[in-house]
């Protein structure tokens, strides 16, 4: 738990200085916000910003964050955020990009009927980063949609819970994976 906090606060600082230093940042003050309709479809509330940080450099910042406890003890509580810095082709937000992203975040997930956690509970946290590609289309002058995919080293670290209200830990468990972690669909407002 100690822990935990720790990496919120290491990210409450980070989120900070990231937003602190936008408006010295932009040389157009060229900023978009968007949010993963994905992200939505799982009901996992989000929201991200991005800035033009370069001719052809933005810094985009996306976070989740669901602390919501469904009724019959079903959790799926989450949060995570996730810097980006990303290279376009031909000029900020339009057309191909490609990126380097780091992400960090923590779940608490119990009795939802998926991988056999109709009884159990899981909760643990993750932290990794790795590469992006991504389109951004024109839809109008403030509005575009965004697609991109994600491969990514993450490290995982979770307990695992007999049941979803007790205290009884059955194992600890620490993992490594690569590969896809992310493929999204936003919808982006650009605020010139």
């Amino acid at each position: 738990m100690m822990m935990l906090k720790r990496q919120l606060q290491k990210i409450r600082i980070m989120l900070s200085v990231a937003m602190l230093l936008t408006p010295f940042l932009c040389h157009a003050q060229s900023i978009a916000i968007k949010n993963d309709a994905l992200y939505d479809a799982l009901l996992i509330p989000n929201l991200g910003m991005e800035t033009k940080i370069g001719e052809r450099t933005t810094l985009d910042i996306e976070g989740t964050y669901d602390p919501i406890t469904f009724p019959g003890r079903r959790k799926w509580k989450n949060w995570s955020v996730q810097p980006e810095l990303r290279h376009w082709g031909c000029t900020p937000f339009f057309g191909t990009f490609i990126g380097i992203n780091a992400m960090a975040g923590g779940f608490n997930v119990a009795r939802i009927p998926v991988f056999n956690f109709n009884e159990k509970r899981i909760q643990g946290t993750f932290y990794g980063g790795g590469l992006t590609i991504g389109n951004h289309h024109i839809i109008s002058p403030h509005w575009g949609l965004e697609t991109k995919v994600n491969i990514d080293f993450v490290h995982i670290g979770y307990s695992r819970y007999r049941c979803s209200k007790c205290g009884y830990k059955e194992e600890d468990v620490s993992t490594n994976y690569v590969g896809p972690t992310r493929v999204s669909i936003s919808l982006v407002y650009m605020i010139k």
